[in-house]
């Protein structure tokens, strides 16, 4: 049983403006993304389980827009994720309250009217305590969520938005801090008793363009570890591709990097992501591990246009940005991913064209 996870879908109007289309040519859509994100297809279809990650709230269809600081971006951008082979997204980060719970409940209506599931936030109390479960024909697994940061917003209800704060912060209540993390590991053991036979943590950070994890990441994945809640945890939020750890038996990717994003000239790490694979092996006694751990690096480019593009050495693509950026590319995110505990448990580059297509 696979899943394959990325980071964050982060959309400025100088990348959705790239998209715009005729709806009447396209089925009323007023942008068509598939280009974008078409790239993933190879990967997506070598893996039961899709998880996105929707940074950012989205508008009505046609409109208004909004760029940084409050995003409000196109919706079709989720129908595009589902038709290139995501099955569920994330929504919790430090932009889920940018236009409050209005954009919270446009957003989830529409990851639903795309047929994804989502967790992260929420339009009810009794929504935001049912953990989310991704079935396959293998098995079961559940992911659970959190973000540091809202932005200093506010939201109408605690339950809206799944937190995971910082205990080290001077502003936060370390007993909040950690009732954050006994919720994660109380949805967790839920998850389990409703069925679940993984559980996936996904933490939201709020230090960004780093290429190593902060303190707050580290104490936060160590503990949602050290609980024995979790089979597996990742991270995005840093808009940069962060180190992979193996932490007593827990592999913990702490950074996936962007999706998509508009390039950022003086900050190249934004412009840079990767796509990991989990691989979840059933024993003889019925438990579940981690049998593999497997990462391609992306570029968010291809030919001078915006397009997610591998720029794995086996790269379905073909080149991305040049031969020489591609390499310069995988091997910088190698350097980064590649810590002495990660390389003694196996952690590899993960090679599409060894794949045996998954049966979804």
């Amino acid at each position: 049983m696979t899943m394959a996870v990325t980071g964050d879908l982060l959309l400025h109007e100088g990348l959705w403006s790239n998209f715009a289309t005729d709806p009447a040519a396209h089925d009323g859509q007023n942008f068509d993304f598939e280009p974008l994100l078409a790239g993933q297809r190879p990967y997506l279809e070598n893996s039961d389980i899709g998880v996105c990650h929707a940074e950012t709230p989205v508008a009505e269809k046609g409109g208004p827009y909004a760029d940084y600081p409050d995003f409000q971006v196109p919706p079709e951008i989720l129908t595009a994720v589902k038709s290139v082979g995501y099955d569920a997204c994330t929504t919790a980060s430090n932009h889920t309250l940018d236009h409050g719970t209005e954009g919270i409940n446009r957003t989830l209506a529409t990851l639903d009217e795309a047929g994804l599931q989502h967790t992260g936030s929420y339009d009810s109390q009794a929504a935001s305590e049912e953990p989310l479960r991704i079935h396959t024909e293998a098995g079961t697994v559940a992911i659970v969520t959190g973000t540091n940061s809202v932005n200093k917003k506010e939201a109408e209800h605690e339950w809206q938005v799944d937190r995971f704060r910082d205990g080290k912060d001077p502003t936060v209540d370390p007993e909040v801090a950690q009732a954050d993390i006994d919720r994660a590991v109380s949805q967790a053991e839920k998850a389990r008793e409703l069925g679940a036979d993984v559980v996936v943590a996904a933490i939201h950070s709020a230090e960004e363009y780093t290429d190593t994890a902060d303190d707050f990441q580290v104490r936060t994945g160590h503990a949602l570890a050290d609980s024995g809640a979790f089979d597996a945890i990742y991270g995005h939020g840093s808009h940069s591709v962060q180190p992979i750890e193996n932490h007593n038996g827990t592999w913990i990717v702490y950074g996936v990097g962007n999706t998509v994003t508009e390039t950022a000239p003086m900050m190249p790490v934004n412009n840079d992501g990767l796509i990991a694979r989990f691989q979840f092996a059933k024993a003889a006694d019925g438990s579940w591990d981690v049998s593999d751990l497997s990462w391609a690096p992306s570029s968010n480019t291809q030919g001078g246009q915006y397009a997610w593009c591998s720029a794995a050495s086996d790269s379905p693509n073909g080149i991305c940005r040049s031969q020489a950026q591609d390499t310069q590319n995988r091997e910088r995110i190698a350097q980064i991913v590649n810590t002495p505990s990660a390389i003694d448990n196996g952690l590899r580059e993960w090679l599409v064209s060894e794949d045996v297509p998954a049966e979804n």
